[in-house]
């Protein structure tokens, strides 16, 4: 099984939201998950932008992005991504960018997203939602 890290994820691990039991459960998570899971840029990119609304300073949230980037396999977008996420918003009524993070689980052939958000404890497509809280 490979999984793909959501975003929600990683921002409770950084502590970003200050519950510690959010926090806790994110470190251990990513901890199980790390030998098989996998981080999309677009993930890397929402960490980054709500860790600046959250006021933490760009030169710490860079290095969380590299700390990331040399510890996590990173797997891109592409034209095709997008083509699939709109498929899956017309098919399965999902927001555009949750479509995008399941395009990128189906194209690599993940098979798990580990989210808070989503449809928790359904499959969509062969992509499952699983949360760690």
């Amino acid at each position: 099984m490979s999984t793909l890290i959501d975003t929600n994820i990683l921002v409770y691990a950084a502590g970003a939201d200050g519950d510690r039991s959010r926090q806790q459960a994110a470190i251990k998570a990513l901890g199980d998950y790390r030998s098989n899971g996998v981080i999309a840029v677009q993930v890397l990119a929402e960490f980054a932008n709500v860790l600046l609304r959250k006021g933490r300073p760009i030169d710490r949230i860079r290095n969380d992005i590299s700390v990331l980037a040399k510890t996590w396999t990173i797997v891109p977008s592409d034209t095709n991504t997008v083509l699939l996420a709109l498929m899956a918003v017309e098919e399965y009524q999902m927001s555009f960018w949750d479509a995008m993070l399941w395009a990128v689980a189906k194209q690599r052939r993940l098979t798990t997203i580990l989210s808070e958000d989503g449809p928790t404890g359904s499959t969509i497509g062969g992509v499952s939602y699983l949360s760690p809280f």
